[in-house]
């Protein structure tokens, strides 16, 4: 009975501390991407997004900054569970949620039109970290390089921020301040950083759980899309479609014996 009765209060204290703890410690980073396509090579594609480390809670939020740049990041919902201000609201398509406690993130991704939440983990980065040194933002960084999804990476980070990253990129020992890919496709660079506490009872997952698919799934289904669209034969002067092997991230190998032998059969008049 004792025993019970001492659990209960130690209980009790913890419940206590934990409700009164009103802040949490964040960081807000605002980045900026550049994508730079093979077609426009000096007109790179440049937009704004934001990450949000809750270090307490363990959890990050990657998003599309607003154009209205002085609205509150965070609201209340109809329950007042105080939540992340989405963009777009609702489709979240830009964002990506990281779970560090759980070992991982959530993203969404389009096949055929249709967008699919994307569960993956967070360890999946294999970095090889070097010497090399500079300072970003009156930040001491290192440099690091991995091999990602069909591409190869360059990240400067800083051991001085907690861990974390722009987009999906993670998994170094502190934050990522610039990444780029090696063919200059892609890169990220830390434009703002900014330290502050605000009042936090929980942050939600914005995503739909239950419809999550793996990240070796949403390949398989991206290629089962591909395939049939190069078999596409709606009339007898149509002959199929090349798709993209991706965006960022590879979906289809460039290895793939089956995609490939399927792309031998396409006239070259037929490819993108």
């Amino acid at each position: 009975m004792l025993k019970k009765i001492l659990v209960l209060t130690f209980s009790l204290i913890i419940y206590s501390t934990y409700s009164q703890k009103k802040t949490i410690n964040v960081y807000q980073l605002e980045y900026q991407r550049k994508l730079t396509f093979e077609d426009t090579p000096t007109n790179p594609f440049i937009s704004s997004f934001e990450y949000i480390k809750f270090i307490e809670l363990n959890k990050s939020i990657y998003k599309k900054i607003k154009k209205n740049r002085n609205s509150n990041i965070l609201k209340k919902d109809k329950k007042q569970n105080t939540v992340v201000d989405f963009y777009p609201t609702g489709k979240n398509i830009s964002t990506v949620f990281k779970n560090y406690k759980k070992n991982e993130f959530y993203s969404k991704h389009e096949v055929a039109y249709k967008y699919f939440v994307v569960k993956d983990k967070l360890d999946v980065f294999d970095w090889n970290v070097l010497n090399n040194t500079k300072e970003i933002l009156g930040y001491n960084c290192q440099l690091a390089t991995m091999d990602y999804r069909g591409r190869k990476y360059e990240a400067w980070f800083t051991t001085d921020l907690p861990v974390g990253g722009p987009w999906k990129y993670d998994g170094l020992p502190g934050m990522i301040l610039e990444i780029k890919s090696k063919d200059n496709f892609i890169a990220f660079k830390a434009t703002r950083i900014k330290n502050t506490a605000i009042e936090l009872d929980n942050l939600k997952n914005p995503f739909k759980l239950k419809k999550a698919i793996t990240w070796t799934e949403f390949k398989a289904l991206y290629k089962r899309k591909a395939m049939e669209l190069i078999n596409y034969r709606p009339d007898e002067n149509f002959i199929g479609v090349e798709s993209s092997r991706g965006g960022i991230e590879l979906y289809i190998n460039k290895d793939d014996e089956e995609y490939n032998n399927a792309l031998k059969k396409l006239p070259k008049t037929r490819k993108n």
